[in-house]
């Protein structure tokens, strides 16, 4: 086993850009090449340390750190994603508590998959063009009744806010339904006034559409 810590890779200035634009955190890297992660031998592990963020010590450390490592993962290269069998992420928050854990590529590839839908869930809300959530709203019997009420919803809001100009988020979970794992993406709307709104959406693993949502009150 040996570890890496040349200088930063163009990912890892990638990785950490976005870390800290939404954390304001100081993230550092460690490569592990053939090392040992519980029961499993020669694995290679890139580590990431997270700490110094008074945002990160407000929040739940374990929809934080869900979200870290798919930042990670979805700024890796190809290549990249394919040398590592885990990354491993590790917050320090204030209060002490770290309680690191290390996530299959495999996982993190599928996570990141339904973050595209997320993803594309807010642009359409960015930029207002609701026709665009109809593909992927999976709610209710009527997809166009659904992409209707988010838009009569925001359109209040911009109306008293201005309009959204950013988005991003900020934390990510794993559940559970009728055997069916579901991956939930917290994020947050930014208005021209400096307000802000909490949301969250729902995508089972391998789908396409959004069958969950929440959006919280301005």
């Amino acid at each position: 086993m040996y570890a890496c810590s040349s200088g930063p890779t163009p990912s890892e200035k990638e990785i950490e850009k976005n870390i800290s634009n939404i954390y304001l955190a100081k993230t550092t890297f460690e490569d592990i090449i053939g090392g040992t992660l519980g029961d499993f031998d020669n694995v290679d592990v890139k580590n990431v340390y997270v700490s110094q963020s008074a945002i990160l010590d407000t929040m739940n450390i374990n929809f934080s750190r869900n979200s870290i490592a798919a930042i990670t993962y979805e700024n890796l290269s190809s290549e990249e994603r394919e040398s590592y069998d885990y990354i491993g992420v590790d917050i320090s928050q204030k209060n002490g508590e770290k309680n690191p854990f290390s996530f299959s590529t495999n996982t993190l590839e599928k996570m990141t998959a339904t973050k595209k839908v997320a993803y594309q869930f807010a642009e359409s809300i960015k930029n207002q063009s609701y026709q665009e959530l109809e593909p992927i709203m999976k709610i209710g019997p009527d997809a166009s009744q659904t992409a209707k009420a988010i838009e009569d919803h925001f359109s209040k809001n911009t109306t008293a806010a201005g309009t959204i100009i950013n988005y991003y988020y900020h934390g990510a979970g794993e559940g559970e339904h009728q055997s069916k794992t579901y991956y939930s993406h917290l994020g947050t709307f930014v208005y021209a006034n400096g307000m802000t709104q909490n949301f969250f959406v729902n995508i089972f693993e391998g789908a396409s559409v959004i069958e969950g949502y929440n959006i919280s009150a301005l």
